[in-house]
């Protein structure tokens, strides 16, 4: 992932869920303290347990298991979003899911109050297996297939042909009476890759929109495909997260047919933990890069500090987890934030409750994490409060820890005493989490937490999360405008805090470009609004769409003072139109350009001060 040093940290300002137990985010993150377990079994009206449940493992074409996290309660408001019924009715309820908790993520954000410009706004969800309404549609487009497998029957081809018909034609009056008829809306209700769409669609956004499948890491996928684009500027702000609803018979059978299912509850790291218990559900986020959420006022939950990703690579089977592929996402997502592992605290883990996959993961954790204090960081899953959401399950986890990080509270584990006796905590850095404490800091380092999402074919995702604090964050800005600036640490270590902070009189530049004219001049005036209103440029190198814009106008200030008299002037010269209004304004710090812009820059450093730890970090990331 390619970095600009200010905008590598992503905040996260909006949240939404709809979850077993909770049908938004602050239901679910009450159940998460509350120690809510949200297991039950399938309901009849789901799928019919009498038809496809037996106790034992080995029948054929059944499944040995009937309880997971459901989602209960929930309508959507077809209204509210201005979506035909007849449309609504043919979507699969997953991408009902998708809407709702984008409009509560954006909402949360303060949208529409606080407007967003959704030309530059992405929607990436991550799903994988897509919903159960496609299995419903199928019946009915297969049935002829189905009726000439039963003429096939010697019992049926014996009945008179006349009774023959009779049954044929009942059986397909069922039919048609209980599956919908297929439309022109049958297709895009049912796909997966269209659930972004959808979200696009009815918010009118109109950055990228696509959905991303990386199995039970799907929604991490998607967190890094909106950072990558927030980071690169191609959008201002994201809509993102995960979706699951396939949680019908046919997923059962096949799930228990590898043995990966719990007949009996789901225990992360806990003792008697025996497979996953499969859960569904959404969480979505908003997320915009740190410095221009600060600069908007925005409420800001979490801020997402690095990711990183890996494939197991030749293992023991494509669906065996894989040490060294969950070790290589997790070290590399410390890396990609530049921060050392040992100052976590928290860890979400994918924490599935097998017997062998928590072990494994415990080991793995342990390399990247070793450096910390024994049993300093607790470690939890929220597998244990909703069950696993396949494609959602990252969201979910990454859902509970921004939370945790927002409220300053360790949340519980549940079901995971006693631990697993496979895992011997006291020789590691970990501990389980079974009440929920209060999140305290360590010797004035940010609260940081770990985030991972692995899934089925050896794909791995993990996220570093720190909590938003403008002190602890404003030493590790470059400062200009004679803002405050920190002095570095000689150790390298935790940023210094604002009582190590001194003013210099630097000064600062706000680079504009836009394709035309008046997109130029739109930005010159929104500028000045938002100078009028307090508001000064974080401090940051130009990015390339500024730099290589077709139109472009950057502007050297002091203060804020400066800096509006000189947007007014520079607006005065648009409206003139010539070159010589702008040439005279070049010596006032204002610098217009047009066209393809020509040459290279080059950066001229004064030998002023002294050296010091990883000054040069930001210029080589660069």
């Amino acid at each position: 992932m390619s970095k600009h040093p200010a905008d590598s940290a992503i905040a996260i300002v909006g949240v939404g869920a709809i979850l077993p137990d909770a049908l938004n985010a602050p239901a679910f993150w009450e159940n998460v303290v509350g120690k809510r377990y949200s297991i039950t079994d399938v309901d009849p009206e789901r799928w019919p347990p009498d038809l496809f449940f037996d106790p034992d493992p080995k029948a054929p074409d059944k499944t040995y298991s009937k309880i997971g996290g459901w989602v209960r309660g929930f309508e959507f408001d077809w209204k509210r979003f201005r979506i035909p019924p007849r449309v609504s009715n043919a979507m699969d309820e997953g991408q009902h899911w998708a809407v709702t908790v984008s409009v509560e993520a954006l909402s949360d954000a303060g949208y529409p109050e606080r407007p967003i410009d959704t030309d530059r706004t992405s929607a990436i969800m991550g799903a994988a297996m897509g919903g159960e309404l496609h299995y419903i549609s199928s019946l009915r487009i297969n049935f002829p297939e189905y009726a000439a497998e039963l003429e096939a029957v010697s019992e049926f081809a014996a009945l008179p042909a006349e009774v023959r018909a009779q049954i044929l034609e009942a059986w397909h009056r069922r039919i048609g009476d209980m599956i919908p008829p297929i439309t022109e809306d049958t297709m895009p209700g049912e796909l997966p890759n269209i659930i972004s769409g959808r979200v696009a669609n009815v918010l009118s956004l109109r950055g990228p929109n696509f959905t991303t499948d990386a199995a039970c890491a799907s929604s991490f996928a998607a967190i890094e495909s909106s950072m990558e684009l927030l980071i690169d500027h191609k959008v201002d702000a994201a809509v993102t997260g995960g979706i699951d609803r396939n949680m019908g018979a046919s997923s059962f059978v096949k799930f228990c047919k590898i043995g990966a299912l719990s007949a009996t509850g789901t225990r992360p790291f806990g003792k008697g933990a025996d497979g996953f218990v499969m859960g569904e559900g959404a969480a979505g986020f908003v997320l915009k890069r740190l410095r221009d959420a600060v600069r908007d006022g925005d409420r800001i939950y979490a801020v997402i500090r690095g990711v990183g990703g890996s494939s197991d690579g030749k293992g023991k089977g494509i669906t065996a987890p894989n040490p060294i592929g969950q070790r290589l996402a997790v070290s590399r997502a410390w890396e990609n934030a530049g921060l050392d592992p040992a100052t976590a605290t928290m860890v979400e883990a994918h924490g599935t409750s097998t017997k062998v996959g928590d072990v494994v993961e415990v080991e793995s954790l342990t390399e990247v994490f070793g450096g910390a204090p024994s049993q300093s960081i607790a470690l939890g899953s929220v597998k244990s409060n909703v069950g696993h959401l396949k494609a959602a399950a990252g969201a979910a986890g990454l859902l509970k820890a921004t939370l945790a990080l927002y409220h300053k509270v360790l949340p519980p584990t549940l079901n995971a005493e006693p631990s697993n006796p496979g895992i011997d905590f006291s020789g590691t850095p970990f501990r389980l989490n079974h009440e929920p404490r209060e999140w305290t800091r360590s010797n004035g380092t940010p609260r940081r937490c770990g985030v991972s999402a692995y899934g089925f074919g050896g794909t791995n995702f993990h996220v570093v999360l720190e909590e938003f604090n403008e002190e602890l964050l404003a030493g590790e800005r470059t400062q200009v405008a004679g803002a405050a600036i920190a002095e570095p640490s000689a150790a390298g270590g935790p940023a210094p805090t604002a009582g190590s902070k001194k003013a210099v009189p630097l000064r600062g530049i706000l680079p504009l470009g836009s394709s035309t004219v008046d997109g130029l001049r739109v930005k010159l005036e929104e500028a000045l609004k938002k100078v009028e209103r307090g508001w000064l440029p974080e401090p940051a190198m130009p990015v390339e769409p500024e730099i290589s814009a077709n139109e472009r106008l950057f502007v050297d200030f002091g203060d804020a003072t400066e800096l509006k008299t000189r947007l007014e002037k520079a607006i005065k010269a648009m409206d003139t139109g010539t070159p010589r209004a702008w040439g005279a304004l070049e010596g006032q710090g204002i610098y217009r350009g047009s066209g393809p812009p020509s040459g290279k820059i080059a950066f001229l450093f004064p030998g002023q001060g002294s050296q010091y730890v990883n000054m040069g970090k930001d210029l080589v990331s660069a």
